[in-house]
């Protein structure tokens, strides 16, 4: 056979050939292609989420005593209740309601910096340092929980609805959003 590829076996042109005529070939190179593009996009959310969660400084202002909190709650832990503050901030981003954050606005650090329990209802503050395409600010979000309330329906939703938030996450709701003091 005259046409066998320079470098190359009769038996390798052959397989060559019958991947041409099938299309398969065209469909693995496509596939490569694909999974060097995710490997990509997975890269960055690794890179992204290690500096968010990894890079994040102090979980609690120094000195901040959480017990009246845990005493209602034995598994509030500052380090914990990060994940549900840092949550709603992408759920807000998504939302794109007044007072949520930019969508190109990251979180370059988080903290606790209250934790208290007002009239059986317990409340956290987060201090975010948040940086993005306007200039970089730092926002007090005010989050309640109800010890005694069943969360479960609402933390399924995780929804945000008109006039205000409802994103729970164990019964956690963002009540208020400031700029911090």
């Amino acid at each position: 056979m005259s046409n066998v590829a320079p470098g190359h076996s009769f038996e390798e042109s052959v397989g060559e050939g019958f991947l041409h005529v099938t299309g398969i070939g065209s469909r693995l190179a496509k596939r490569e292609v694909a999974e060097e593009q995710l490997d990509a996009i997975d890269d960055r959310m690794l890179t992204d989420l290690d500096r968010e969660f990894h890079e994040r400084g102090e979980e609690v202002v120094p000195g901040l005593d959480l017990t009246a909190v845990t005493e209602v709650d034995p598994e509030f832990s500052a380090d914990a209740f990060l994940l549900i503050a840092r949550d709603t901030f992408r759920v807000m981003q998504d939302a794109k309601t007044q007072g949520a954050p930019s969508l190109d606005a990251d979180i370059s650090s988080a903290e606790v910096t209250a934790a208290t329990v007002v009239g059986g209802v317990e409340r956290a503050v987060v201090r975010f340092a948040i940086i993005g395409d306007a200039a970089p600010e730092t926002q007090d979000w005010t989050f309640e929980r109800d010890p005694g309330g069943d969360a479960s329906a609402d933390d399924e939703q995780h929804e945000v609805a008109d006039g205000g938030w409802t994103v729970a996450h164990r019964g956690w709701r963002l009540a208020r959003i400031a700029a911090a003091a």
